[in-house]
């Protein structure tokens, strides 16, 4: 079940399927502990939730009570990261109410060392990874039915992220922490917003080496088969949403300039 199938948005009113532990696990419709009595009635909840019926800032002073009892930046940014997997709505209220405290954390420079240890932290499914391998099939992921409502990508193939290099896989952290701030600062609907990491390899010999390093463990291809493979994943994009806000982010200057210099623009795609 797509996730357009399962909830719909009409005059404010969220409407769905889903109910009991599938609810619950949905990071988009999740609400924990502020769902209402009657939510908990109508949505099969009760005893799946502990009794106390909060309010958002009750989740909220709770979330930073945790928060500052953690001791390190990349404690708090892993926090963070399992927050946005398991509640959305709270995770994105927190950032808009304590923007100066949590931007470092769910950004820069807390997502340096969140990309370096990437593998460590990753839980759930966030984004899209576009491995080399699957080349051919970049246009057959991106039709599914789930991405109807994407209108902007945030893509990194995580050849230098910030200063730290080449993080292969784990460059992620960038697309999906640039992409929150969309949201939570920016009042974009997280339908709207599409993580994208472009998988080509690494010359990280750290995470070559490393047995739960996530991507796909192949030195970095480069030259016309690098190429051929971004112009398939533009083409793929243009052709799935004409009109769409494609942000590159920390690529290697070497093939940022020119990706950013295309000898023919296309008209409806928006590069910046």
């Amino acid at each position: 079940m797509s996730e357009k199938d399962e909830a719909t948005m009409m005059h404010g009113v969220v409407r769905t399927r889903l109910h009991g532990f599938e609810l619950l696990h949905n990071s988009r419709l999740n609400k924990g502990t502020a769902f209402t009595e009657a939510e908990r009635t109508a949505f099969a909840l009760h005893g799946l939730l502990p009794p106390h019926v909060g309010t958002l800032e009750d989740q909220r002073e709770r979330r930073m009570r945790v928060l500052n009892g953690r001791d390190t930046a990349f404690l708090k940014y892993s926090n963070m990261r399992d927050l946005q997997d398991n509640c959305e709505t709270l995770f994105y209220s927190l950032i808009a109410h304590n923007t100066e405290e949590l931007l470092p954390i769910v950004y820069t420079p807390a997502v340096g060392e969140g990309c370096q240890r990437f593998s460590e932290i990753w839980r759930r499914p966030r984004g899209l990874f576009l491995c080399y391998t699957h080349k051919d099939r970049i246009a057959e992921i991106l039709s599914d039915p789930g991405f109807d409502e994407v209108r902007c990508i945030v893509v990194s193939d995580g050849e230098r992220i910030l200063g730290l290099g080449d993080q292969g896989a784990g460059g992620m952290g960038i697309p999906i922490g640039k992409m929150a701030l969309y949201t939570a600062l920016g009042g974009i609907p997280p339908e709207h917003c599409l993580p994208v990491l472009l998988d080509v390899g690494t010359d990280n010999e750290e995470r070559l080496d490393d047995p739960i390093y996530i991507g796909w463990q192949h030195k970095r291809i480069r030259g016309q088969e690098y190429d051929e493979f971004i112009e398939e994943f533009v083409t793929a994009v243009e052709r799935r949403w004409p009109h769409i806000l494609l942000q590159w982010e920390d690529f290697a200057g070497v093939n940022a300039a020119v990706l950013l210099k295309p000898a023919e623009p296309a008209p409806n795609i928006a590069m910046v």
